[in-house]
């Protein structure tokens, strides 16, 4: 009987818990907030909606899917000699103001062997929600996938909350002397918020980051 008692008890501690975990995600769930944000610029696209850039030394593809605006570049080398990034003169400029080390993390890669590619992922460039004036032009929308519905604001070159910049500095020799400067503008065009989640969406472009804050 002792022993019933005591297994039941066990029982009912692990429903609360399960209980009290289950209550804590609901609650993080309601209180949670997106704010979906696409890049435009003047490069072309691909049908993944990434940026690219080609020439007869390199071909540059810019992408932003993820969490908090990182930046993703895919760099193909189309020489028979190796390339070098020089991550000191290479940096983010967001609305006028430099971010120096942007890329800068262990490991890094800083060569590219010859007729090879990479990808480099820079670190995290913010993490704090648009300010979204309601007088601003909003249009309610359903995103794509799962009947997610969110407030679509929408902005020109002029009008973004971020315009940003990435310079790329390549070059071929090891000293990273006589680089060539890749300078690339970028703007907000887009941004959906919502309360629903990335789980709920199924169009994940690459040129679309998200930022989330928990209220």
């Amino acid at each position: 009987m002792k022993s019933s008692f005591y297994l039941s008890g066990i029982r009912n501690k692990r429903i609360r818990k399960s209980l009290l975990i289950f209550g804590c995600f609901v609650l993080l769930s309601a209180c949670t907030k997106y704010q979906y944000v696409f890049v435009d610029s003047h490069l072309k696209q691909n049908e993944k909606k990434e940026y690219i850039v080609e020439n007869d030394t390199v071909t540059i593809k810019y992408s932003f899917a993820g969490i908090n605006f990182p930046i993703t570049l895919s760099i193909y080398n189309k020489l028979e000699r190796p390339l070098y990034i020089d991550w000191g003169r290479s940096v983010v400029i967001s609305n006028g103001i430099q971010i120096s080390g942007s890329f800068d993390h262990d490991g890094q890669i800083n060569f590219i062997a010859p007729k090879s590619g990479i990808t480099v992922i820079s670190n995290s460039l913010r993490d704090k929600f648009f300010d979204l004036d309601i007088n601003d032009p909003r249009i309610k929308v359903n995103m794509t996938g799962g009947g997610m519905k969110g407030v679509r604001y929408a902005f020109d070159e002029k009008s973004t909350p971020l315009f940003f910049r990435n310079v790329l500095a390549l070059t071929t020799n090891e000293d990273f002397s006589g680089p060539t400067f890749y300078d690339y503008s970028f703007w907000v065009s887009d941004i959906i918020q919502s309360g629903s989640g990335p789980s709920s969406v199924t169009y994940r472009p690459l040129n679309q980051f998200v930022i989330y804050e928990i209220h």
